[in-house]
């Protein structure tokens, strides 16, 4: 079970995944619910600035990708160049004086050719272009506008705020002429809650109104709606001396600076400079790999900081939400500020919280302890969660998750170290095709445990049966090493390189604690087990039949003197029949009265000479070897000759006879187990269907058979393994390769019978129809 573990592991890593802990890929097959990250794993994460809206005036961005020298911005109505609006410059300005994210050329690795690479925060990267179109770079700013002091963002604040100095005169016309300017920018909602005034497109600052308030949110939900990621960018005055101790906390600074006396307005809070709406394209397969998820009947729900409208959008283009079908309200998609009905305050009871995400696919503004409460509770359902990652505050959702999902490009050592898997792509269809490959992996794990239980019931049993029979014993020791070795290991761990079935994405996932040998795969385990056994003892009977004339040990052997054997037939080297005959004892052929009754030797002529002629002191013992066993010392010469030539050519019969039936049994075993491999392929499916599309499956069961070759005949080691095969002939070849055939036959006669036991996992049964709604 290991080795498939590992090598599925291995084999992951070609899709992109990382698998840090073994077991793991076990329950990727029985995960129903993936719970993901938008930015970078749904989408692309590489945003680009599309439009901008400024004091009700818009903006529309053009160009393409990330170089600067491309594109421009203009007005949306008249489309005239509007790089030189105070308004524009305003936004642009405080968004990358409030960033860290650096614009570069660079040399690409692979073809050498110059790029444009931000290095930075994905969502500062459109802003640091699109200023850069204007010609406004960080670079330069920073000479004339020194930051003194940075709170980053976090998920609680849903804001990034930094102050800057004025040292001279700046290209900005919004900043402070002395003194400290306050950058911020961060969700709307939450920044424009903080706001008292904003600019308009010329940049002059007005006050701001509840109606105004209300035109600016309309807006935000406009571009939302159109699946982009909107950023409200803001300012503040804060004069010569700065409101805050540098000994206070963090957030307690914050406050201060949102809340401060604006020097040039003469309002408490920040002047909204414009919104700058984004978008971030979804990656190529993501469609199709949600759709594909809801067919193997695996929930897909998106956890993302972004605005509910945006958030919404977006589900609706990758296929999380039904266009057709959805509604707002309907409880498909949530703003988490539900689940804490007083900010920063306690979660909603289990119950409620429960209800909420039992039919919500989308989280909107959420944070990372959001993420470990939704876990919890999809949990409490019963629910196998898949839950992804990349920030230090998310190992403890990570943690929590069935299994674990960091992020290999975006993501923290944190996080990466809380995950059960990493995704070196960052992309989300490389968690389906993990769920996939680990269906398709415990899939295997079932038939190898099937099969390698399967043999060795019926090894064990079929040396119980000698055993309790009195039958010779059809194995020894290095063969029943050779067979675990060589027979049973190597086909086994092929099956854990199965192809998957069509039906393996189609199914919906197995119950996490559910055994991985089932009831039914029991009864198969013991019918496949008997039917081997049968087989294979009949194969060794037949043998023993042929070679030995006799089946049981003393029959054989004659008993401890050789007295219940009188004569032992040999075959010949390439004969099909027996036709050398050996006299066994001495008692049988030479002076023996021919009308003695050899129940009573007081009539045996030979028996009356040992007890007369021997002389005194001799023991009933040597009595009886002399009988049977060693000529008598009053034999002729001519006598002793035809005994010794009798005994020589018997022992050599009835030595050779069971090791001829072991080589017959032992050659049949290693063929039935070949044939008992492909046919643990499937449950259902008969062997001869797509027999050999296992490449693995074929180099296992070729080199059991090339090993057996040289097992039969390399001088010296078939010798040590007991293998004799020029002593069985084509008799022996032609029994052995019929029992082995009719194990294939019997196997695939029961898979024909035990089809009514089988309990596949039930099918997913999800489609869509034409208008959007879903059959079952």
């Amino acid at each position: 079970v290991t080795i498939s573990l590992s090598a599925g592991c291995s084999s992951m890593v070609e899709q992109n995944v990382l698998m840090r802990k073994i077991a793991a890929v076990e329950t990727l097959g029985s995960a129903s619910i993936i719970c993901t990250d938008k930015t970078g794993t749904l989408t692309e994460g590489k945003m680009t600035l599309i439009k901008m809206h400024v004091g009700g005036s818009d903006y529309d961005i053009s160009g393409k990708g990330f170089d600067p020298t491309t594109g421009k911005i203009t007005r949306k109505e008249g489309g005239s160049d509007a790089s030189g609006d105070g308004g524009v410059r305003a936004t642009l300005g405080s968004a990358i004086l409030c960033s860290n994210t650096k614009l570069n050329q660079e040399a690409d690795p692979d073809t050498g050719v110059m790029k444009w690479i931000p290095r930075g925060n994905s969502s500062e990267a459109p802003l640091v272009v699109a200023a850069a179109k204007i010609a406004l770079k960080l670079e330069t700013l920073e000479k004339c506008l020194e930051r003194v002091y940075e709170i980053p963002f976090s998920s609680s604040r849903k804001m990034m705020l930094t102050v800057t100095k004025t040292l001279k005169s700046s290209d900005l016309g919004h900043v402070a002429k002395e003194g400290h300017t306050a950058h911020v920018k961060g969700a709307p909602n939450y920044i424009m809650d903080e706001c008292s005034s904003y600019m308009t497109a010329d940049g002059t600052v007005l006050p701001l109104d509840a109606e105004t308030k209300k035109k600016f949110m309309d807006k935000v939900d406009e571009l939302s709606e159109q699946a982009l990621r909107v950023l409200a960018i803001a300012c503040n005055h804060l004069g010569q001396e700065l409101p805050f101790d540098s000994e206070e906390e963090t957030d307690a600074k914050f406050g201060k600076i949102l809340g401060a006396t604006c020097t040039l307005t003469g309002r408490v809070g920040l002047t909204l400079c414009g919104l700058a709406a984004s978008i971030d394209p979804e990656r190529d397969g993501v469609k199709d790999a949600v759709l594909q998820s809801r067919t193997a009947g695996v929930r897909v729900v998106m956890i993302t900081g972004d605005y509910l409208k945006t958030a919404i959008a977006i589900a609706k283009n990758i296929n999380i939400l039904n266009p057709r079908t959805f509604k707002e309200g309907n409880g498909e998609a949530t703003d988490c500020g539900v689940l804490r009905p007083v900010r920063d305050g306690e979660y909603l009871n289990n119950a409620d919280f429960d209800k909420l995400t039992r039919t919500t696919s989308v989280f909107a503004r959420a944070k990372p302890e959001d993420k470990l409460e939704i876990v919890k509770s999809l949990q409490r359902q019963g629910w196998v969660c898949a839950m992804t990652g990349d920030g230090v505050n998310d190992a403890p959702a990570l943690q929590r998750a069935d299994i674990g999902v960091a992020m290999g490009l975006e993501g923290t050592e944190v996080a990466k170290g809380a995950s059960d898997m990493i995704l070196t792509d960052d992309n989300f269809c490389s968690i389906v095709s993990a769920i996939e490959k680990g269906r398709i992996i415990y899939a295997g794990i079932q038939k190898f445990v099937s099969f390698i239980m399967s043999v060795h019931f019926a090894e064990v049993l079929q040396i119980f049966l000698c055993i309790v029979t009195s039958v010779p014993v059809m194995r020894q020791p290095l063969q029943i090493l050779f067979l675990i070795l060589v027979t049973d290991l190597p086909p086994s761990i092929a099956l854990g390189f199965e192809p998957g079935e069509h039906l393996t994405m189609k199914r919906a996932p197995r119950p996490k604690t559910q055994p991985v040998v089932l009831p039914w795969m029991w009864r198969g385990i013991v019918a496949n087990g008997i039917i081997l056994t049968i087989c294979i003892f009949s194969t060794y009977m037949v043998a023993l039949s042929a070679y030995a004339g006799a089946f049981t040990s003393d029959t054989i052997t004659g008993g401890v003197y050789g007295n219940e054997r009188e004569r032992c037939t040999i075959w010949g080297r390439n004969d099909w029949a027996p036709t050398l005959d050996f006299t066994c004892s001495i008692a049988s052929n030479i002076l023996k009265d021919p009308d003695c009754n050899p129940e009573t030797q007081s009539c045996d002529y030979l028996w009356q000479r040992i007890v007369n002629e021997v002389p005194d002191g001799v023991t009933q013992d040597q009595l009886d070897r002399m009988y049977y066993v060693t000529p008598p010392p009053f034999a002729t010469d001519a006598e002793i000759d035809q005994f010794q030539r009798g005994i020589a050519g018997c022992k050599q019969c009835i030595d050779t006879s069971i090791r001829r039936a072991r080589t017959t049994a032992f050659i049949a075993l290693v063929w039935a187990e070949g044939f008992r491999a492909y046919c643990s392929r499937s449950f259902d499916t008969f062997v001869w269907v797509n027999t050999f599309n296992n490449p693995s499956m074929n180099k296992a069961v070729g080199m059991a058979q090339f090993t057996l070759v040289l097992a039969l005949f390399t001088p010296g080691l078939n010798t040590v393994l007991g293998l004799y095969p020029y002593e069985i002939h084509y008799f022996g070849v032609f029994i052995a390769a019929v029992g082995s055939f009719s194990c294939l036959l019997g196997c695939e006669f029961y898979k024909y019978l035990g089809k009514q036991f089988i309990e596949e996992t039930k099918l997913a049964n999800y489609a869509e129809n034409a208008d959007g709604t879903v059959s079952k």
